[in-house]
This record gives structure tokens, sequence and C-alpha cells, in this order.
């Protein structure tokens, strides 16, 4: 689990729900906390002073070029392209409201 500082709580719960798709578990607006995620791994929001300079948030897709035009309906646009490594996977780079990194990846046959 990883746990990030949200300067707008609801408007991040929004957009992790609602743009990148992730289900929202739980929330407590007067806290401005929220839990987002599914088996894979899930996301903790806090309100407070985002800090996105060392942390990189990663969600695994199964398709990396139909989510990233998914996301362009949204209005979300990669930092730039489209990277492969060498241990398999293919990777892109959105930024959340905060500034956060969220690295969408896929697996690729090696």
């Amino acid at each position: 689990m990883a746990e990030v500082a949200a300067a707008d709580p609801a408007g991040s719960v929004r957009w992790y729900r609602d743009v990148l798709g992730l289900p929202l578990l739980m929330t407590d607006p007067a806290t401005g906390f929220a839990l987002l995620g599914g088996e894979g791994g899930r996301l903790a929001l806090r309100a407070g002073v985002p800090a996105p300079g060392g942390v990189a948030l990663h969600v695994e897709v199964s398709d990396l070029a139909a989510e990233l035009s998914r996301l362009a309906g949204h209005g979300v646009a990669p930092d730039g392209p489209v990277k492969a490594s060498p241990e398999g996977y293919r990777r892109a780079v959105v930024r959340d409201p905060d500034g956060y990194a969220v690295v969408l990846f896929e697996w690729v046959a090696v």
C-alpha cells in the first residue's frame, strides 16, 4: 500500500476513481482520508501538502495503448513516449492532480 498527501482529497478521489478507474474502498470526508484499490494494491489518500518529488505510483494495465487512449479522453497525457524495459514491460508516466507520477505498465512477451 502507498499513502500520499492530497491538497484536494475529494478531487483526488474523483481522479483516481473516475479517471484512473481505481475502486473506492472507503472514504472519510471529515478527515480527508480515502482508500482506493483492489487485490493488486491499495492507495491511501490523506489531506495534506503534496510532496510528489520522490513518489511514483505503479499501476499494471492489460493494454497500455488502450489505457493511454482512454485517459486522453479525460485530458490526461503521458509525460513522454512509451518506454520499453529489458525486463519485459512497457511503461508510460502520467500525473495525478497533485503532480504525483503514476507509472502505467503492461507486461509484454520477452
